[in-house]
């Protein structure tokens, strides 16, 4: 089984996971009060689609968990001023999505029931596997949130 630790509203979580309908990937929800109950799990990847305010000793469970996880996948558009505190020491991917215009994942445009996105580098996933620079449409559903629908798609290609 993959873990997958997000740091996200809570409505936020349940429609992720409602949206990953995989046997083998377990969303785990990251927060303040269960940062060090976390401290054994592995995750495959860490992903930021909210800031996160923690304790001075939390910080480095967190830094623990991401240093130990394949990918960290952040959304630029929130502050993310808790990675400075961090201070990641190992090498690690990093994918990044939103409106800023030097992330990993760009969204181009949004409509009404889609948004465009735009991948401007390949994605490594393995030594041979990798997802390419591409446009990639992505239905709304029922005010579904772009975010979160982004978050899934991202999900879904690392594990494909």
């Amino acid at each position: 089984m993959l873990f997958i630790g997000l740091i996200a509203k809570k409505k936020d979580v349940q429609s992720i996971r409602k949206d990953i309908k995989e046997k083998e990937i377990e969303i785990i929800e990251i927060k303040e009060n269960n940062i060090e109950n976390l401290k054994n799990i592995k995750f495959e990847e860490i992903i930021f689609l909210d800031d996160i305010n923690l304790k001075e000793n939390e910080y480095i469970f967190l830094k623990e968990l991401i240093q130990n996880s394949k990918h960290l996948i952040i959304n630029t558009d929130i502050s993310i001023s808790i990675l400075r505190k961090i201070g990641i020491e190992k090498p690690i991917k990093i994918i990044t999505f939103g409106f800023n215009s030097k992330a990993t994942i760009t969204i181009s445009s949004i409509k009404e029931n889609k948004v465009m996105i735009f991948i401007q580098r390949d994605i490594m996933i393995a030594e041979q596997k990798r997802i390419e620079t591409q446009e990639k449409e992505i239905k709304l559903e029922n005010n579904e949130k772009i975010y979160n629908k982004i978050v899934t798609f991202i999900i879904k290609e690392l594990h494909n």
